[in-house]
């Protein structure tokens, strides 16, 4: 496979990831709670990766790095829960770029465990991203206090999230491992649901957009990005994917009628470039970081 063409596997995956939000809010105006779209969001996934697992004969994790495929299924479901339930109070592009302040929150992470010396570039960095986003909190915001505390908090845990699968993923196959986490997180997801009294999509275009989501916003998505990464390194997989917010922030205004302030262009603008700057780490301070986890490629 060219290089070329894994890169457009990854600006698919983006397309896919960034289009998450405009079928969610397409399903919530049909009557879907965020709840019963997530269940049957990641019920559909299994249905779809579970036979390709099978075919292939992929050895499933056990024991110990079962547990914990299990336990990020746990985080998966709490970071989504946030992230959908933001878009009920705030616009589809702001959460999205609160979601993206996650790179930063890893960084801090390496910094904080040894992974990474907080040397003076990335303490620019981390300043850049926090002056960004400070910047684009700062606004005329498109959305509610309440949807602005859940899109900051879906990013706390999504980073929490990368970190534990960065170490879990090392000796595990990536589809497999991604079949125990989606797994975990239907059964997590379809309790929140069944504790919520939630029903099922009542029309054509509720189940439409709940299966895009599925097919194309999951399955899809993360297959692309896997095959992606294999030929052009997590580094530049990863700065591909900083087009997410953006997607998201142009399918909003194009589909939504959503509004983007100056604010939030140019701090969103500010915490990208960190991101893609933070992505393109020295070779030998990026070897003692958690990998890359394939699990973790759909963040929303």
């Amino acid at each position: 496979m060219s290089r070329q063409f894994a890169v457009v596997l990854v600006l698919l995956s983006a397309l896919g990831f960034g289009s998450i939000a405009l079928f969610a809010k397409i399903a919530y105006a049909a009557g879907v709670t965020p709840s019963m779209l997530l269940a049957l969001r990641f019920l559909l996934a299994v249905a779809i990766l579970a036979p390709l697992v099978w075919f292939k004969r992929l050895p499933l994790p056990r024991g110990r790095a079962l547990a914990g495929f299990v336990l990020m299924g746990a985080l998966y479901t709490a970071q989504s829960q946030s992230y959908f339930t933001a878009l009920v109070y705030a616009s589809s592009g702001l959460v999205g770029l609160l979601l993206y302040i996650y790179p930063v929150l890893v960084t801090l992470f390496a910094v904080a465990f040894g992974w990474e010396k907080l040397d003076r570039r990335t303490l620019t960095l981390l300043v850049l991203a926090i002056a960004g986003l400070a910047i684009t909190l700062g606004g005329d915001l498109q959305g509610q206090p309440f949807g602005i505390a859940l899109g900051i908090l879906a990013a706390c845990i999504y980073s929490v999230y990368i970190v534990i699968g960065g170490r879990l993923t090392q000796h595990a196959d990536p589809l497999a491992a991604t079949l125990v986490v989606m797994a975990s997180a239907a059964v997590g997801n379809g309790m929140f649901a069944a504790a919520g009294n939630s029903a099922l999509p009542g029309g054509v275009a509720a189940w439409l957009a709940v299966g895009a989501i599925a097919l194309f916003s999951t399955v899809i998505a993360i297959g692309t990005f896997l095959i992606g990464i294999k030929y052009i390194g997590a580094s530049k997989a990863s700065i591909i994917s900083t087009l997410e917010p953006v997607i998201t922030i142009c399918l909003g205004v194009a589909f939504l009628g959503e509004s983007v302030s100056l604010n939030q262009l140019v701090g969103g603008a500010m915490v990208l470039l960190a991101v893609v700057m933070l992505a393109q780490r020295p070779r030998a301070q990026a070897g003692n970081e958690p990998a890359a986890t394939p699990a973790g490629a759909c963040a929303e």
